[in-house]
């Protein structure tokens, strides 16, 4: 009879899952792989299932429909500032993605437990930017650590990291490849990394400053940057188009007001672009070169100076909304730029607000002392 090695016995009991090679490899060029995905951090708790009340909406024509009043009052959990805030995608909608001052990032499932569901403490520091990748599962943030997460949503395990030289301030996935991000620094550093390889390809260099905001145009092949770079009569740098690919700096003469813009926002059928600007309005851009400023159209009457205030633009183009340093909600019809609704929201500054992705009425906005708020 065959002895049994004692040696290995109970080794192998449990079994382990598979961690693909790319993540096994620890590389010096600043991506490190860490632990794979385990078992969930709640059993038994699964976050990615079909909500019903949102099935029969996905892939129909989304109108949008301005929200009355709150859902069920604010979700409470986060102790600062929330610094970023995010509807997953379609399918998955039901999931709301924030990031805070309080080092943490939260997942809210805001129809059928209406509570947080997931709480990731994978940063050191504060998180500036939390964002959804394209598949809905997993989740990027970046923060005053100097390093871009890589999370397991469902598993709460963090199973890569991006570091880079200075504090991570925004991100944003590319549309035309699931794989690739742009991450924003406050040193006047854009990169773009490729998760697969965990590698830099692209850094977009320059004398910008502080990176404010990203936004890649849609079906487009460039990315739009804000600064906090301003010189001393002009806006000069403080709005940038690079190209993905090459690099290259297309334009940094639009914007020439010497304010600087937190939030960017395209529309929806890529004709134009609106930033917001600390002169208390958001200002209307072409995508198209030179990416004139539209002299007649600006949203006006919220207050935005003084705090990084977000802006967001309904999936159907037709209303523009945007938060404000004095706790209010600011709905505007976006072809006319007036002003048809203002919901007094918080004690404090209104600091970001997203559309819902499938449900018109319905948008989330969070405030500077850390509460979030469903609207519908």
């Amino acid at each position: 009879m065959k002895r049994q090695d004692t040696s290995t016995q109970g080794k192998n009991d449990e079994l382990q899952p598979y961690i693909p090679k790319r993540k096994r490899q620890q590389r010096s060029n600043g991506s490190k792989p860490l632990n794979s995905p385990g078992l969930p951090s709640e059993p038994g708790s699964k976050i990615f299932t079909l909500n019903p009340s949102l099935v029969c909406h996905i892939g129909g024509k989304v109108t949008c429909k301005l929200p009355r009043q709150q859902n069920r009052g604010d979700y409470h959990g986060h102790q600062k500032a929330v610094t970023s805030i995010e509807w997953n995608v379609p399918h998955y909608s039901h999931l709301l993605l924030t990031s805070s001052l309080d080092k943490e990032v939260k997942i809210w499932d805001c129809f059928t437990k209406k509570q947080c569901v997931r709480t990731l403490n994978c940063h050191q520091a504060s998180v500036k930017s939390a964002i959804w990748t394209e598949d809905g599962q997993n989740i990027l943030s970046g923060g005053f650590d100097k390093l871009v997460k890589l999370t397991d949503a469902q598993y709460n395990r963090t199973y890569q990291e991006f570091e880079l030289p200075s504090f991570v301030t925004c991100l944003k996935m590319c549309p035309s490849d699931s794989q690739l991000f742009l991450a924003g620094t406050d040193d006047s550093g854009i990169y773009c990394w490729d998760m697969r390889i965990g590698e830099i390809i692209h850094r977009y260099k320059g004398n910008f400053g502080q990176i404010l905001a990203l936004e890649i145009l849609p079906g487009r092949e460039e990315f739009l940057a804000s600064c906090d770079f301003v010189c001393r009569n002009s806006g000069d740098r403080n709005i940038m188009v690079f190209d993905l690919r090459s690099t290259a700096l297309l334009s940094n003469q639009i914007y020439h007001e010497k304010y600087t813009c937190p939030s960017l926002r395209g529309h929806p059928d890529g004709s134009v672009f609106v930033a917001q600007s600390n002169a208390n309005y958001a200002a209307m851009f072409s995508t198209k070169p030179p990416f004139r400023l539209n002299k007649f159209k600006r949203f006006e009457g919220h207050q935005v100076e003084g705090y990084q205030i977000g802006c967001d633009i309904s999936p159907d183009g037709s209303v523009f909304a945007s938060g404000s340093s004095d706790g209010k909600l600011f709905l505007y019809n976006f072809t006319s730029t007036e002003l048809i609704k203002t919901i007094d929201a918080y004690d404090s500054a209104c600091s970001n607000i997203q559309f819902h992705p499938v449900l018109g009425n319905m948008l989330a906005s969070c405030s500077w002392d850390g509460k979030v708020t469903i609207w519908r």
